[in-house]
């Protein structure tokens, strides 16, 4: 494959990559293939040709998948990009920065249903209608937004309304992959011993326990670390799975919650769980921490992230490739369970100049052809189209995955699943009080009443000095 790259120093430390890495093909087609395909759109590709992008690049591994396709859309377009990659805090601080000051730096940038409330409220973001419905830029029956996962772009939508509103109003951004939560565990081991699938939080406390006793691994693996990452995948889809999906950590008045005694009962049963089966140091575990113990094999559950089913059944990587069974979250007492949604999302900066050639951008990044090659070809997980996740090649790669029972729990949470926070701008700062809470209970340096109790007053106590909350 041709390479052609250019970096430029940030700050001393990040750089500035110049696209352009040859043509990919068509999941085996070649680059003429692929540029046919676009043409088949009724627009005008090349009617900015010669202007130039900068896209805003989070450090992932949808990120890894969208380089090698680059050049593609300058050969088809004429635009020049050029991009910048920084890891998740560097991003979301560099990125900030810039739209906070209407700088225009990035035009095409990675946001989300999550970072879309707090870019939207200010004004930060471009409402993306009017580029979908201008004839001249988009041919809406070849790009066909109703292939998107209806949950997907749901979640995009938002009506800027701080404590509501998600799936209504404007569409902000377009998703590109996209993670709901599932159980997965080692189906080798509980053959051998006998140990039941758990379909209820006390059912995966005793199979925690039983894997423990009999494998002489960690009953189960999760996230610990203070700070919301913590809380937002397994843990919160446990949650909402115990509550019947009727509790939130904000009340309509944006009051906290989690005093409330089903929010507490929950947290002392998962945190009880991980104190008696878990890692030893759990308080110090991060997803990948996770994943990896789950893929050496040193774990027998790990309730997380869907698609790290394609690190624990890579041989390369894992030393339990084919011994992983994968199951949805367990129910909570209403025989109820729910899975929270988080996506990345393609959107656009107020202040960007080229705004035009920016929405040519997202929509060639999210089209169909372009999303199967990111799947197929470069490992992004999951996809966000339906029509990418019932193609024969994806179909391929991901249905032997679980023998077959991690493209059916994925698909089903993919039908229910939806963004489990309420929508507000300061998540990341009450994620990160909610789980020092549950290192206050899990190290038992207060009763779980007093953890929810303590953290529910702090939070309070920020949002009326900021004015969320009056």
């Amino acid at each position: 494959m041709r390479t052609r790259a250019r970096w430029v120093a940030w700050v001393g430390l990040w750089l500035l990559v110049v696209a352009g890495l040859g043509p990919i093909g068509d999941a085996g087609a070649g680059e003429s293939a692929g540029l046919a395909y676009f043409r088949q759109a009724k627009i005008n590709w090349r009617q900015f040709e010669g202007q130039k992008l900068t896209i805003g690049l989070n450090k992932h591994s949808y990120t890894e998948s969208l380089l090698p396709l680059i050049s593609e859309f300058e050969a088809l377009t004429g635009i020049k990009v050029e991009y910048l990659i920084l890891p998740e805090n560097e991003y979301g601080a560099k990125l900030t920065a810039d739209l906070s000051n209407q700088r225009g730096e990035f035009t095409v940038i990675m946001a989300g249903a999550m970072r879309n409330w707090a870019y939207v409220p200010p004004g930060w973001m471009v409402p993306l209608e009017p580029f979908l419905n201008d004839p001249k830029l988009t041919d809406k029956s070849w790009y066909k937004l109703e292939d998107f996962f209806p949950g997907l772009i749901a979640a995009n939508r938002w009506n800027g309304k701080v404590g509501g509103g998600t799936g209504e109003g404007p569409l902000w951004s377009i998703p590109v992959m996209s993670e709901s939560y599932l159980l997965a565990y080692r189906k080798d081991i509980f053959d051998q011993y006998k140990i039941k699938v758990p379909t209820t939080y006390e059912e995966m406390a005793e199979a925690a326990r039983l894997v423990k006793k009999n494998a002489g691994i960690d009953g189960l693996v999760s996230r610990g670390t203070p700070n919301f990452p913590t809380i937002a995948t397994g843990y919160l889809s446990g949650i909402k799975s115990y509550t019947d999906g009727k509790w939130s950590e904000l009340d309509e008045k944006l009051n906290a919650q989690f005093h409330d005694p089903r929010a507490v009962k929950f947290s002392q049963i998962w945190t009880d769980m991980l104190r008696e089966s878990g890692p030893a140091d759990w308080a110090n575990l991060t997803w990948y921490d996770g994943m990896e113990r789950f893929a050496a094999g040193q774990a027998g559950m790990y309730p997380d992230c869907d698609f790290f089913a394609a690190t624990y059944e890579d041989p390369k990587k894992s030393k339990v490739a084919g011994k992983v069974g994968y199951a949805l979250m367990p129910a909570g007492p209403a025989g109820h369970t729910y899975s929270g949604l988080f996506t990345w999302a393609l959107g656009m900066s107020k202040a960007t100049k080229n705004k035009e050639a920016a929405w040519l951008f997202i929509q060639w990044a999210t089209s169909p052809r372009t999303l199967l090659n990111a799947t197929v070809e470069h490992q992004n997980y999951n996809p966000t189209r339906v029509s990418v996740m019932n193609d024969p090649r994806t179909q391929k790669v991901m249905g032997g995955w679980g023998n077959g029972t991690y493209m059916k729990v994925a698909q089903e949470n993919l039908k229910t699943a939806r963004v489990a926070w309420v929508p507000e701008p300061e998540r990341p700062r009450l994620g990160d009080i909610w789980a020092r809470a549950l290192q206050e209970m899990y190290f038992k340096r207060l009763t779980p009443e007093e953890a929810m109790k303590r953290a529910s007053d702090e939070v309070n106590k920020i949002f009326t000095e900021i004015g969320l909350r009056k």
